[in-house]
């Protein structure tokens, strides 16, 4: 049976308006902008109109499978959007109140981005790995133990980049099946944890990142999960001890 990964309810949720993006930009664009029938009809007609919508739709139906290219349409969706508010306040908007309606709309979206990015910017996804530290050249990591059910050779060794109690993205050389379950044994700063995953992503080496694995955590007891916590806080310190650490619930 061919598993399928698939986003929080939260953001399903927020994927509904997206696939409905052609109504439900109308409906909130003749509210907050004001736009009198012609002003709707103007927009209707726009390109631009049918372009951001295509791209949102994209977007809601990757993010519900929580597709890596989402986050790129995503991004461009944000910016066809932001063009298109400005032109319909500036040429079909009655309002009164244009710079407060077009501060709320950049609210609007600083939200949807933060509620997606937190959803999508993961490490068994999108390691924070900069380009220069792809061959990990003095770059801090955790030196782990894969227990590859697929392999009877036994634990293979790997090194985690980048962590989060969600994920982490592991440099090994072994290949790994999409959605094949692992177990991960970790022991760093004076922490012995086992964390059963799934592989979500299997890098292939380039400019950006190095050979590898994302791999999704599953269910982890209170235990294991305060010590990853003490785990991921030491870790990210020591990767960028400049920075305050602020880790998710």
């Amino acid at each position: 049976m061919v598993q399928e990964l698939r986003c929080s309810r939260y953001t399903a949720f927020l994927t509904y308006f997206m696939v409905a993006f052609p109504v439900t930009y109308l409906l909130f664009a003749s509210f907050i902008f004001e736009l009198g029938s012609q002003g709707i009809l103007n927009v209707v007609l726009s390109p631009l109109f049918y372009l951001s919508s295509f791209f949102w739709i994209a977007t809601g139906v990757g993010l519900r499978t929580l597709r890596k290219w989402s986050w790129r349409t995503f991004i461009v969706a944000q910016f066809f959007i932001t063009y298109l508010n400005a032109l319909n306040l500036v040429q079909h908007s009655q309002s009164e109140y244009k710079a407060w309606a077009f501060g709320f709309t950049l609210l609007v979206q600083a939200y949807v981005y933060l509620a997606v990015a937190r959803e999508i910017r993961v490490p068994y996804l999108f390691p924070k790995i900069r380009w220069w530290e792809s061959g990990i050249a003095g770059m801090p990591n955790l030196p782990i133990e894969l227990v590859h059910f697929g392999n009877s050779k036994g634990p293979t060794p790997g090194q985690i980049l980048d962590l989060s109690q969600k994920g982490c993205f592991i440099k090994t050389h072994i290949d790994f099946s999409h959605f094949e379950k692992v177990s991960l044994n970790l022991e760093a700063f004076g922490q012995k944890i086992e964390i059963p995953g799934m592989v979500i992503w299997n890098a292939k080496s380039s400019v950006t990142h190095p050979k590898g694995i994302g791999v999704r955590f599953g269910e982890l007891s209170r235990k294991n999960k305060r010590s990853l916590r003490v785990v991921i806080q030491k870790f990210l310190r020591q990767k960028d001890p400049k920075n305050e650490i602020k880790l998710s619930a």
